[in-house]
């Protein structure tokens, strides 16, 4: 039997050996025959396999996307005519992006050791008096002002653990506030120019500044607020929330608890406030000031270190560098990739179909965007979309120069929230259910986010096509 076993495995190596040697041979007697074409097919079947394991293999989405890179780039060596590594310095790898990531991953550590984050979220659950209704809005308001300033990644880890703390405490089902946190990052991820990944690669490129954005999302996402917490209500009532089960934790003990209790040093906590306002006031008047929106993000986090003086080397430990490689390396593979042409011809193809319509034009990308952003991640996908919005909106720079990007930005937030691995808050949520022996179905977080998420990214199609048609983006 094993010997069999064994026999079998034996021979599907060796068929996954020959196939790759075929497809292999195939694609290099492809590109000798027809190099412009075959650069095309084999640059963007890295990209696509890339992108199809970081789906099913998300926790090694790093891993999975610098091998890519190293793919790619070898290939880029042999395969490109004009390569050069200047090229990936000064023409893939946007700066400016990298430098906003990094100065958020500063501020937000170096505020976080100083207890402003914790003493919020005890006020917050004091406020609620730990009743379901009143503590499901507060955790879902919370969710989107941490999200719209800090990032939502950011937001999701700071609030999904208050969240699973305090329902053990309360006897509820963590589940819907999770989810309900997952729809809020979803929602607050289009509403500043730093609240999501997706927001900071698009407001870069497009050069869109803080007020600007924020004048364009802002009325959108307040009123979306009340349309996602009567959804969720109706999907969890709030009465079938607690448990009932025996906790282990003190309920009373929990709602006593003094909000300054996880504060060390008060002047430190003041300073962290007063460095993170500077930075959203830096924000506000980057662009009336001609500032990249990277220099104030890093002179807030530099800001709030000479203020705290945290512990330097605990500090550096604990940056967000995976994902600076990860942007790295996803610029990487779709400057490779824009090299062989391929996006400019996805651009064009779309412009066929369209027939030049502005608002045509934006219902492909938001239908391209919300549902690919799902299926994969809306990380890469928004990354592997710009290039082709980019050129899509030469034909509107001059009457509606915003409108496809904030379609982007909108659909690739809204869109990766209908599954768990579409968006990195997803994942967290998944996680943090998990480690609680409360795993949750991918058959569940679909049902509860699928049609809430449609329905945002239509309204969020027809409000933007309304701002559109009265001159605003």
């Amino acid at each position: 039997m094993i010997s069999s076993r064994l026999s079998t495995n034996r021979i599907k190596q060796i068929l996954l050996i020959f196939f790759f040697i075929v497809i292999l041979s195939f694609l290099i007697i492809f590109y000798l025959l027809n190099p412009r074409i075959g650069k095309m097919v084999i640059f963007s079947l890295v990209f696509i396999v890339a992108f199809l394991l970081v789906a099913k293999y998300h926790h090694e989405q790093l891993t999975i996307i610098l091998v890519s890179c190293l793919i790619v780039l070898t290939l880029a060596i042999f395969l490109l005519e004009d390569f050069t590594w200047n090229n990936v310095v000064d023409h893939y790898i946007e700066w400016e992006v990298l430098a906003v990531v990094f100065g958020m991953s500063l501020l937000v550590e170096t505020i976080s050791d100083t207890g402003l984050f914790d003493w919020l979220i005890i006020r917050i659950l004091k406020i609620s008096k730990g009743e379901v209704f009143p503590l499901f809005v507060l955790t879902f308001i919370l969710t989107i002002l941490l999200s719209s300033v800090l990032a939502n990644v950011t937001a999701m880890i700071l609030v999904g653990s208050m969240i699973i703390t305090t329902c053990k405490g309360l006897d509820y089902d963590p589940t819907p506030f999770i989810l309900g946190a997952v729809l809020a990052t979803d929602l607050a991820g289009m509403s500043t120019v730093v609240s999501s990944l997706p927001a900071i690669l698009v407001g870069a490129k497009a050069e869109i500044g803080f007020i600007e954005f924020l004048v364009v999302s802002l009325p959108f996402v307040v009123l979306s607020i009340p349309l996602c917490i009567f959804y969720l209500k109706k999907f969890f009532p709030p009465e079938k929330i607690p448990l009932k089960e025996k906790s282990s934790i003190d309920t009373q003990m929990i709602l006593s608890l003094d909000p300054w209790v996880v504060v060390d040093d008060i002047t430190k906590f003041r300073l962290a406030f007063v460095s993170l306002a500077i930075t959203i006031i830096g924000f506000a008047l980057a662009q009336p000031m001609n500032i990249p929106i990277g220099v104030v993000a890093i002179s807030g986090g530099i800001i709030a270190i000479v203020l705290t003086r945290p512990n330097e080397h605990e500090l550096i430990g604990k940056l967000n560098w995976s994902a600076l490689l990860l942007f790295a390396g996803l610029f990487i593979l779709v400057g490779t990739l824009e090299e062989t042409e391929v996006l400019i011809d996805i651009a064009h193809w779309l412009k066929e179909i369209s027939g030049g319509d502005l608002f045509l034009s934006g219902i492909l990308i938001l239908i391209i965007t919300g549902f690919f952003s799902g299926l994969l991640d809306n990380i890469p996908v928004t990354a592997a979309l710009i290039p082709v919005v980019e050129d899509m909106n030469t034909a509107y720079i001059d009457s509606n120069p915003r409108y496809l990007w904030f379609i982007l930005v909108f659909s690739g937030a809204l869109g990766g929230g209908w599954t768990p691995f579409g968006s990195a808050a997803g994942i967290l949520a998944v996680s943090f259910l998990a480690k609680k022996r409360r795993p949750l179905e991918f058959k569940t977080f679909v049902l509860c986010l699928l049609p809430i998420s449609v329905v945002l990214l239509i309204l969020s199609g027809i409000y933007l096509s309304i701002l559109a048609l009265a001159g605003f983006i």
